[in-house]
């Protein structure tokens, strides 16, 4: 079979023309064909569907010499076989964000039964401490948007879009579409899922793992670790001591007090670079409008996204990051007097508003060279963001004004979708002065590539600074940590970056586990 790329047309029953025109073969030559990948081509004025599809053909080692044509990979998952040490406790996994979740699930699906461990709550009683918090109420520090079933992936516009080439992908896709999902994730270029759709996921997912023999604690958190001549022996949770020798901690981003705890506790960590900024909000008829052109009322292409980058003069890269079509600005604080912003989209996306991070790398440079500096940085402005925005009201700004640093008075054309009320802030006062001109030349040139992004009525909403960890968790080549037994995995140790990346970080370590030990009895 062969993979052949590029091929361009309005609709899918174009599909087999453009194919046999590509190869210039008779359709008597074309034995069969599938799409395994669909996306958008918007960067010239005539918008057309981009189509890599798998096809069967006679003769087929003929057509490998011909531009975008190749041979389809075997995308096959192959389980690791089980090492022969026997496992004297289930292995135990903490946190069940993406990298927890995949990480249960394999080591359920061969054997090992593991034990799941959650500080929040399942996901219907997630979603009510949510709703509570979001509606006015107080915070629960323990179950927010960051802490419960799923992770902070639940509240999102759950984006499967990797860059990572890792064949696991293709498996995680495939586990969501068996739990539930819409099999279009095989094939979108962008798949996503949305808030809302993850729900029905999660609990099909912990369904899944009970069955395979795994069980699951929510509301239980890791409060310490007991380590014996550099090897873990227990774990200390909220309900009581667990003998544990295998522990995949994927912990998510938010985690800082339990990765202050394993510091304690020997592991080995580091700063890593990480970035701060804003959501920024237009009206995503502008944005449809702004690149899909005479498209922009076709459904079948809205609604649109946009990714942009540049480097600043100070040498800060500046990126949109999560873009959300028709989605909304989220409260996203896990701690109390912190404000956290993001953004999330419904399986819908037929909100009036598109948002994206715009963000600013950080590094050792920003913030100095001793251990959990950038984690104290990360803290600080969401703390100074608290008191300027008073009482989880988001610090908002009309991005014109901010470029020329004049408190904003009123919204213009687009309104906040943020839901726990909005204080005018001179963002200016907010950031660095190097965050702040890295921001202002972001601006500046993105406009110019869709003009109207900036100097229109665009909303700068702050603060969003969790889009990756401040530290890392170091680990060996076997992924395990400096402490024997412990697998720093996802997001949160500092080696994954949204959902798809994590899920393969936790399929992963998995692996190592089950290679290394024939499961317990």
């Amino acid at each position: 079979m062969i993979r052949i790329s590029q091929i361009k047309c309005l609709r899918e029953d174009q599909i087999e023309g453009q194919i046999l025109k590509k190869l210039h073969i008779l359709k008597k030559d074309l034995f069969a064909w599938q799409i395994h990948r669909r996306s958008v081509d918007a960067r010239h004025q005539k918008i057309l569907f981009s189509y890599t599809v798998d096809a069967q053909v006679r003769n087929e080692k003929r057509f490998l010499k011909l531009r975008d044509v190749s041979l389809s990979p075997d995308e096959t998952y192959h389980d690791v076989c089980p090492g022969s040490t026997l496992l004297k406790h289930r292995p135990v996994v903490v946190g069940f964000g993406p990298a927890g979740m995949f990480a249960a699930l394999q080591l359920a699906k061969q054997g090992y039964r593991p034990l799941v461990i959650e500080r929040g709550s399942e996901i219907s009683q997630r979603q009510q401490k949510v709703k509570t918090f979001w509606d006015g109420g107080p915070l629960d520090p323990e179950c927010n948007v960051q802490f419960g079933q799923g992770g902070a992936g639940a509240f999102s516009d759950g984006k499967l879009t990797t860059r990572s080439k890792d064949p696991r992908s293709r498996k995680v896709l495939r586990e969501f579409v068996d739990l539930g999902a819409d099999p279009d994730i095989l094939i979108d270029a962008h798949p996503h899922i949305g808030t809302d759709g993850f729900v029905p996921i999660l609990k099909h997912l912990d369904q899944r793992l009970r069955a395979l023999g795994a069980d699951i604690y929510y509301d239980t958190c890791l409060e310490d670790l007991v380590i014996e001549e550099g090897k873990l022996k227990a774990i200390q949770t909220s309900r009581g001591k667990i003998s544990c020798e295998q522990l995949i901690l994927s912990i998510g981003h938010s985690a800082s007090d339990t990765i202050r705890m394993c510091a304690k506790n020997g592991l080995h960590m580091e700063n890593k670079p990480f970035a701060v900024g804003v959501r920024i909000e237009h009206k995503q008829a502008f944005i449809d409008q702004a690149i899909l052109h005479e498209m922009a009322q076709d459904d079948r292409f809205r609604p649109a996204r946009y990714q942009l980058s540049m480097t600043a003069s100070n040498q800060k890269g500046v990126y949109t990051f999560c873009m959300c079509p028709g989605g909304l600005v989220i409260p996203c604080s896990s701690s109390e007097g912190k404000l956290v912003v993001n953004g999330m989209s419904y399986a819908a996306r037929d909100g009036e508003n598109a948002n994206s991070a715009l963000l600013v790398q950080v590094n050792e440079k920003d913030y100095g060279t001793k251990l959990f500096a950038g984690l104290e940085y990360q803290e600080a402005l969401e703390k100074k963001a608290f008191s300027l925005g008073k009482d989880y009201r988001a610090c908002v700004q009309l991005s014109k004004d901010y470029l020329q640093g004049i408190c904003s008075k009123e919204f213009g054309t687009v309104s906040s979708t943020y839901c726990r009320q909005t204080t005018f802030v001179d963002l200016n006062t907010l950031f660095s002065d190097s965050v702040n001109q890295a921001l202002h030349e972001g601006l500046v040139q993105f406009e110019k590539r869709i003009p109207g992004f900036s100097l229109d009525d665009a909303i700068l909403t702050a603060v969003e600074s969790r889009s990756s960890a401040a530290v890392r968790i170091v680990r060996n080549d076997d992924l395990q940590s400096n402490i024997k037994g412990i697998y720093p995995c996802g997001e949160g140790s500092g080696y994954a970056g949204g959902i798809m990346t994590s899920a393969i970080d936790g399929l992963r370590c998995a692996e190592k586990i089950i290679e290394s030990f024939a499961k317990p009895l």
